[in-house]
């Protein structure tokens, strides 16, 4: 069957555990879109949680989308020396950024996913990014670098905008300068994305070393249990064998006593016998001896 842009959204808003195994289930029913949805990436955990942003917290994702437009086009028109109030744009955008921040934090705590501060910060740089060209809302599957506005409106909102400059003649080699600078900046932003990348999958590392740790001891506390367990069994198993040999023993001992009760009713009887003769033949004797 041919895959819909809807079943890709569907599978962009599932829980990120559960992502994988969806995809490999719709690619056995995708024909022939199989290979290219086989080639789609489990979303990073901050990715995943700016896309849930645009699925599950619209409203927030998009007035932040809004703010960055403003952002974007003040700084523009600042560049070019008009007059904007860029401190206004750039406040706009702080908030904006900052609730979308918030309404993240909701989404991982909802998810069972944790917040954790390298996360946090892929998740912070991406929402600066958005929205970025080539980068469809709700199917990130990294997360994205400020660049450009992006980046001002990040690390410099509070620089001046230059004045406007007058125009001037450039050497016909100005070009290749600009081309170099470009070239260069290029560079550095790659280098910043392979920084990034690097403590990100540091970062990881810590985090897998942390929870292998917290494995360890969980498969000890385990065993130990199971330890404990055995133990209490065979304490159980012994209680048993006890109490049935006291009922045994108890079985034992009414029957003793039953025969014990029946011996003593019989011998009280032949007292009883014993004693009601000795009477009669008192009485016999005396009949006797008395003198008529």
């Amino acid at each position: 069957m041919a895959v819909s842009d809807d079943d890709i959204d569907r599978l962009f808003q599932l829980p990120l555990d559960e992502f994988t195994a969806a995809r490999n289930a719709l690619a056995k029913q995708a024909g022939p879109d199989a290979a290219a949805i086989k080639r789609l990436h489990r979303p990073h955990a901050a990715a995943w949680a700016v896309n849930q942003l645009y699925w599950r917290r619209r409203k927030a994702f998009d007035r932040l989308v809004a703010a960055s437009g403003r952002l974007r086009a003040a700084h523009g028109q600042a560049l070019r020396g008009g007059r904007v109030d860029l401190a206004g744009a750039e406040q706009a955008h702080r908030e904006a950024l900052r609730a979308a921040t918030n309404e993240i934090r909701e989404v991982l705590a909802e998810a069972g996913e944790k917040a954790t501060p390298a996360t946090m910060t892929a998740v912070s740089e991406t929402l600066q990014a958005l929205p970025r060209d080539g980068e469809p809302p709700g199917r990130l599957v990294r997360p994205l670098k400020p660049m450009g506005f992006e980046a001002l409106a990040g690390l410099m909102g509070r620089a001046p905008a230059a004045p406007a400059r007058k125009a001037e003649v450039v050497p016909f080699d100005r070009g290749r300068q600009t081309s170099e600078r470009d070239r260069k900046a290029d560079a550095a932003a790659r280098r910043r994305d392979e920084q990034a990348l690097a403590r990100e999958a540091a970062a990881r590392k810590r985090e897998a070393d942390q929870i292998e740790k917290e494995l360890a001891n969980a498969r000890a506390a385990e065993r130990e249990a199971q330890r404990e367990l055995t133990r209490a069994r065979q304490a159980v198993e012994r209680a048993e064998r006890d109490r049935e040999r006291a009922e045994e023993q108890l079985t034992a001992a009414t029957e003793a006593l039953r025969q014990a009760r029946k011996d003593a009713d019989q011998k009280q009887a032949a007292s009883t016998a014993a004693a009601g003769e000795r009477a009669r033949l008192e009485q016999t004797l005396d009949e006797v001896l008395t003198p008529r």
